[in-house]
Parts: C-alpha cells; sequence; structure tokens
C-alpha cells in the first residue's frame, strides 16, 4: 500500500510538471482578443505603453472606455452616422480597438458581418466613416490597476437595418 502511494504521488508530480513544461516553452503573453500587428485597419504607428500588458476593457475596478459614459458615446455615435445614402445595408459593423495608457485610441480592425451572422463585406465608406467618428472623440480614459493606467482592448457593434442605424452595442 505504501508503494502504491509513493507510485501515484510520483506519477502526479511528473505529470504536474510536464502540464506546465508548454508554459515555458511557448509562453502566452496574450489575453484573448488580442489584435496582432498584422489585424490593424491601417499601418499606423500606435505604440502600446506596455505591449505585454495589454487587458480587456473590462478587467480591473476602473473599467476602460468614453469618459463621460456609454450612453453618451452611443449618442455621439448615432448624432454623426452617416449611410451615404446607401440604404441596402443590413448587418452588424464591429470595430476593435485599443485605448492606451494615455486614453489615445489606435490598432482599428473591422468585421463586418450579415443578420445570419456569416462574414459579409457591407459599405467601405460606413465603416471609415465610423472609425473616422470613434477616431474623433478625445474623452477615452484608460482601463486603472492599484492607481496605475494600463492599455486595453474596446470594441463596438454597429446593428444596421437598410442604411439605418439601429443600435450600439455593448
Amino acid at each position: 500500500m505504501k508503494q502504491f502511494c509513493s507510485i501515484t504521488i510520483g506519477i502526479f508530480f511528473v505529470c504536474l510538471i510536464s502540464s506546465c513544461d508548454y508554459y515555458f516553452i511557448e509562453p502566452h503573453k496574450e489575453h484573448v482578443g488580442f489584435i496582432p500587428h498584422t489585424g490593424f485597419l491601417e499601418p499606423e504607428e500606435f505604440p502600446p505603453c506596455f505591449p505585454e500588458k495589454i487587458f480587456p476593457y473590462y478587467y480591473g475596478r476602473s473599467r476602460a472606455g468614453f469618459e463621460h459614459g456609454l450612453d453618451s458615446l452611443k449618442t455621439k455615435l448615432f448624432n454623426s452616422y452617416n449611410n451615404f445614402g446607401n440604404t441596402s445595408i443590413t448587418g452588424y459593423i464591429t470595430i476593435r480597438f485599443l485605448i492606451n495608457c494615455q486614453g489615445e485610441v489606435g490598432r482599428f480592425e473591422i468585421k463586418s458581418l450579415g443578420t445570419d451572422y456569416k462574414k459579409k463585406k457591407l459599405d467601405i465608406r460606413v465603416e471609415q466613416h465610423l472609425v473616422d467618428a470613434i477616431k474623433e472623440l478625445r474623452d477615452w480614459k484608460p482601463i486603472v490597476f492599484n492607481d496605475d493606467n494600463y492599455d486595453s482592448f474596446y470594441h463596438l457593434t454597429f446593428k444596421i437595418i437598410n442604411g439605418e442605424l439601429k443600435a450600439i452595442l455593448p
């Protein structure tokens, strides 16, 4: 019985050590939602403050986002929306971007879906207009941990039906 316990404990430690080995060989430095350098909408120099520590916007006690709140952000984006006369646009446009520790935005990425949730190319003018509207806003706040500002990912999804902006999510 004593020998069985020793063998079991030995096997446990071998499994434990070998399972940790993968992390040391290829450490995971990115969070879910990481936007790689090749995924940006345009090649731009936008330096994150801490490239190894980019968090989702909802982490921490003080979340990253628009300084004046989500309702104010939605109002500003609804008011600036332009469909360029195209009433055939129907689908979802998700714009993901980075808010750095100084409250600046960059590293934009666009994903467009139809109402069937399959990839669909929508009007590029509308997509670029939405990115420009987000860039024009200056009151972004970074995520805060222990009184230090960090970079974070943020996303907005625009629901468009027949060219009309119906909702901004989240």
